[in-house]
């Protein structure tokens, strides 16, 4: 993983030099062909970004640094303003689902207080991965079992693409709001069965190498100090250099 950052440093200086807060809708545009899907029906969905909500656990390494270890579902397509009509997570023969898998690696960079006086963490991470799978027969089951996701009926699962070079920062509290984090890929790649389902509006391959994976934390489901398991919701779009 080291050599993977040291590798992709340059990339990351450039996509962290641009503004690094982002929100649903500013996604480089792309249309997901659902046709090849098994049993879709025909039909493109215009978006620019993912809703998700995601499960994970928090383990502690020492008292100044963590490994995070988390899956989750996609919800919808997005478009500005909007969600998108598609057939994902849809209870017919013709739906399907999509999900990721992904970890990250984060150290302590500050303690402090809410506006309440409760305690809050702020983590810079520096190593992460994240991978995207279609469940085509939305039979894929996930779960954490020691602080690991395990997978099952996923025989038929399909990867649509991953990276493995990604830096950001995470923030947790044990207050009203419970923190959030945001990762900044800059490595993506599509699988070519992820290429042939994500497409440009010219339906030419989607090249955008910065992946935008932001959260909400909802709630910490154990003391901010110890191991917990955090779980929300949040989105993921893709991005290209200086955009």
């Amino acid at each position: 993983m080291h050599r993977n950052l040291l590798f992709g440093g340059a990339l990351l200086a450039v996509a962290l030099a641009a503004p690094s807060a982002f929100a649903v809708g500013a996604g480089v545009p792309f249309g997901f062909r659902e046709t090849p899907i098994p049993n879709a029906l025909n039909n493109t969905v215009a978006a620019d970004s993912l809703d998700y909500t995601y499960h994970a656990c928090l383990d502690y390494i020492d008292a100044d640094s963590v490994n995070e270890i988390g899956y989750l579902w996609i919800s919808s397509f997005q478009a500005p303003g909007t969600v998108v009509d598609s057939q994902i997570n849809y209870l017919m023969a013709n739906g399907y689902r999509l999900y990721a898998r992904y970890r990250f690696h984060a150290d302590v960079c500050h303690d402090e207080l809410t506006c309440s006086g409760l305690d809050r963490r702020n983590f810079t991470i520096d190593e992460a991965s994240i991978s995207l799978y279609m469940d085509p027969a939305s039979d894929t089951v996930l779960g954490l079992q020691n602080c690991a996701v395990v997978v099952a009926n996923n025989g038929d699962d399909v990867l649509l693409g991953g990276a493995t070079v990604g830096a950001g920062q995470l923030s947790e509290t044990n207050d009203l709001a419970n923190g959030d984090f945001e990762v900044t890929f800059t490595d993506w790649a599509f699988t070519a069965a992820g290429g042939a389902l994500f497409r440009d509006l010219n339906n030419n391959p989607l090249v955008a190498p910065l992946m935008q994976f932001d959260a909400n934390v909802t709630r910490l489901q154990a003391p901010l100090f110890n191991d917990h398991r955090p779980e929300g919701s949040g989105n993921l779009f893709w991005r290209v250099p200086g955009e």
